[in-house]
């Protein structure tokens, strides 16, 4: 799995959801990269780009069916199938984003992405334990996965009023994150003052 710092810095930068769980983030890579010649690889990153680019300048149908293409081409790759997860995600198809993440999670079961992402679906809906197991595993998966961890801490902090906990992430998130959240320092004193 191909996992870099810009990833991680892009993922800070998208929208915050209701309750302030992030999401959604996108994969920048098709992702399991071994399968490929060198030739047919720049071919699919090519066209996994091209397909990001659509995603990021809101022309959603174009880039739903260029990852479809390539998640049908290349059906090893999680990459496109969270990407089909996430515009599932953005435009209300919640039952299609769970689908497409656990599609991940057959090809990858400790995709981090992915596990958040199925993370924040459980918190929105309630299920506050599946939620936390969610999160948890997408931190085993990666400790410094950064929306993983704030969603975390948001978990534990507003919905399962465990405020020390979620004390301990916020600091850890603080210490990781190139530009953290402007609004950090306000939850940490909300958890404080919880405390």
């Amino acid at each position: 799995m191909i996992w870099d710092k810009k990833l991680n810095a892009m993922v800070l930068s998208l929208l915050v959801l209701s309750g302030c769980a992030l999401g959604p983030e996108r994969s920048n890579t098709p992702d399991n990269m071994a399968d490929a010649t060198e030739e047919s690889e720049a071919l699919l990153k090519q066209a996994f780009s091209e397909a990001v680019v659509l995603m990021e300048n809101g022309d959603t149908e174009d880039a739903r069916n260029r990852f479809e293409q390539i998640a049908a081409q290349h059906p090893q790759r999680t990459g496109p199938l969270v990407n089909l997860g996430v515009l599932a995600f953005q435009e209300g198809d919640i039952e299609l984003a769970q689908l497409r993440f656990n599609e991940v999670l057959a090809l990858d079961p400790a995709h981090p992405v992915a596990l958040n992402h199925l993370g924040v679906i459980a918190r929105n809906a309630g299920n506050f334990p599946t939620a936390r197991q969610r999160y948890s595993e997408a931190l085993a998966a990666n400790p410094e996965y950064l929306p993983a961890l704030l969603n975390l801490a948001f978990l534990l902090d507003i919905y399962l009023g465990e405020p020390e906990q979620a004390l301990l992430l916020y600091e850890q998130y603080k210490a990781l994150a190139v530009e953290p959240d402007p609004r950090l320092d306000d939850w940490i004193f909300d958890a404080k003052n919880r405390i």
